[in-house]
């Protein structure tokens, strides 16, 4: 029997603290947000049978007008998660090895690791702000090599790639694996800062790239299950789609008529929350300064969350301990290095999450945690 690795990362969906800094969205979508009282009545005729195995076409429109492919080149799936899963499942095979530049999504790793893959890990590291460095990704690759998975921005960092090293990265496999695709993980693409402009989404930089997003993250919506997957390639687009018809046929009808009536309003719903990124992100700017002795960071480029490290020299490996089950006792959540494949003194923190009260009280617990495991308290 396969085994999937243990996942702490569900802790995220399974447990309620009090003060959650961990989590990756923005604050959660309410139906009253999306679906007024005029519309509602718009919904009760909707028949609830099997969707298409493609995805409604209309969501697959409007997907295709946000990342510059045709509609024909959008898989919708539950959630970009799902999408992932479908790929690595189906070049997974042999002795094909599969690049995967870390740290990144723990299930992106713990998937592979279940289905048994070839996994090649690229480190990119906190003290290198979390850059990819091509030379180091080139010398990953092997004739052996089937697919490269990186994401921009990434998670845990927000840490975004630009298309120039993403170049560079095809141009080597190219050179080394040219059957080799490249799958780029766009989930927090639209995750920006107040009036910071977008970057272009890269489904249509080369014909080899994938790219894979989803509803749940920027616009805070993923109880909708709602993701998707370009692929520009026919016969790997259809392989995907018959792969996610025979694990689970098709997406909710009402799923994806909710993804649908959210993408048509995504500018109205995605000012708000970036406003609320850019206020929140200056307020954990301010309380990283007053911890600049304890702590380092480094700055994101976008998306709901950063990377922040435990001095290495004020913190030994017990202080992080101590510092993890300080929080825990004041039940703030936040999201640990070593589930996404990084050093244990570093930890994602979410700012998006939260509403500023909440932001603002949880951060001060993580200070009385530093403090604590520093033994100034306590």
């Amino acid at each position: 029997m396969r085994r999937f690795p243990d996942s702490p990362i569900t802790s995220l969906v399974d447990d309620r603290p009090l003060y959650n800094l961990g989590e990756s969205t923005c604050r959660d979508l309410t139906l009253d947000e999306l679906v007024g009282p005029g519309d509602a009545a718009r919904l009760a005729p909707l028949r609830l049978g099997y969707g298409t195995s493609a995805g409604d076409a209309v969501l697959r429109q409007l997907v295709a007008s946000h990342v510059g492919v045709t509609d024909d080149e959008v898989l919708i799936t539950a959630g970009a998660a799902s999408a992932l899963f479908l790929l690595e499942l189906l070049v997974a095979v042999g002795d094909s090895e599969i690049v995967v530049v870390r740290p990144c999504f723990p299930p992106v790793t713990a998937a592979l690791e279940g289905i048994g893959a070839h996994v090649v890990p690229v480190r990119v590291r906190f003290d290198e702000g979390y850059r990819l460095a091509p030379a180091a990704l080139s010398d990953a690759l092997s004739h052996r090599t089937r697919l490269v998975m990186l994401a921009s921005p990434q998670n845990p960092s927000g840490v975004a790639t630009d298309a120039g090293v993403v170049t560079q990265v095809l141009e080597a496999m190219a050179a080394k694996c040219p059957e080799a695709r490249l799958l780029v993980d766009e989930t927090f693409r639209e995750t920006v800062y107040g009036a910071d402009p977008v970057p272009q989404s890269l489904a249509a930089l080369d014909p080899r790239v994938l790219t894979c997003a989803s509803l749940s993250k920027s616009h805070g919506a993923p109880g909708l299950r709602i993701g998707w997957l370009t692929a520009r390639d026919r016969d790997l687009y259809d392989q995907l789609r018959l792969a996610k018809f025979n694990a689970g046929i098709s997406c909710g009808t009402l799923d994806e008529y909710l993804g649908a009536e959210l993408l048509r309003r995504a500018d109205a719903i995605l000012a708000p929350r970036r406003a609320f990124l850019d206020e929140a992100l200056a307020v954990v700017e301010q309380w990283l300064d007053e911890h600049q002795h304890h702590v380092g960071w480094v700055h994101p480029d976008g998306g709901a969350f950063c990377c922040i490290r435990l001095a290495p020299d004020v913190f030994t490996s017990s202080g992080v301990e101590r510092f993890y089950s300080e929080l825990s006792k004041r039940r703030t959540l936040v999201a640990p290095g070593h589930w996404f494949g990084d050093d244990r003194a570093v930890f994602r923190l979410g700012f998006g999450f939260e509403p500023m009260d909440k932001l603002c009280a949880g951060l001060e617990m993580v200070g009385a945690a530093l403090d604590a495991a520093r033994g100034r308290v306590g």
